[in-house]
């Protein structure tokens, strides 16, 4: 795909495209939609997990955005945000620093927990990216057809010929 700013959803866009191209838009869009009766937090995730898992499922439902296809993402997403709360909790009982002995003394280190939660970040971000949370990504998979971006023909091509 050409650079350039990625496709907002048609929903939510604010630039004037006219209305033949919308309906166009708005059609691909709704091609590209699956089934959403399996968004269910799966089992394996804890309590906490599951709870934000429905959390985003009842918020992207008022934009319609995500479909069964997410399940898996959605579970990781949520999965890897209970793990950061966790991370959270352990860096402020045992600090972001601990001490390290070796034969030649003593020496600060960083705190796994500080690693681990930059694990989860990252693990949070392309997960939030990918389920569409910022619809870009999935937007990007709406190839246009001959009849969404037609113009008519350009007035002054004559002069050119």
């Amino acid at each position: 795909m050409a650079g350039g700013r990625p496709r907002k959803k048609t929903a939510v866009a604010t630039g004037k495209i006219g209305k033949q191209a919308a309906a166009s838009r708005m059609r691909q869009e709704e091609e590209l939609k699956l089934q959403r009766d399996a968004l269910a937090p799966p089992a394996w995730l804890n309590e906490e997990a599951a709870a934000e898992f429905s959390r985003v499922v009842e918020e992207a439902s008022k934009i319609d955005i995500l479909d069964n296809l997410d399940l898996a993402v959605l579970a990781i997403y949520a999965n890897a945000y209970t793990m950061y709360l966790q991370t959270v909790n352990k860096i402020a009982k045992f600090g972001l620093t601990g001490k390290r002995e070796t034969l030649y003394g003593t020496y600060e280190v960083i705190s796994p927990y500080v690693v681990a939660q930059d694990k989860y970040v990252k693990q949070i971000m392309l997960c939030s990216s990918k389920l569409g949370l910022a619809t870009t990504d999935r937007l990007k998979l709406i190839v246009p057809t001959s009849d969404a971006g037609s113009k008519s023909e350009n007035k002054f091509l004559r002069f050119v010929k």
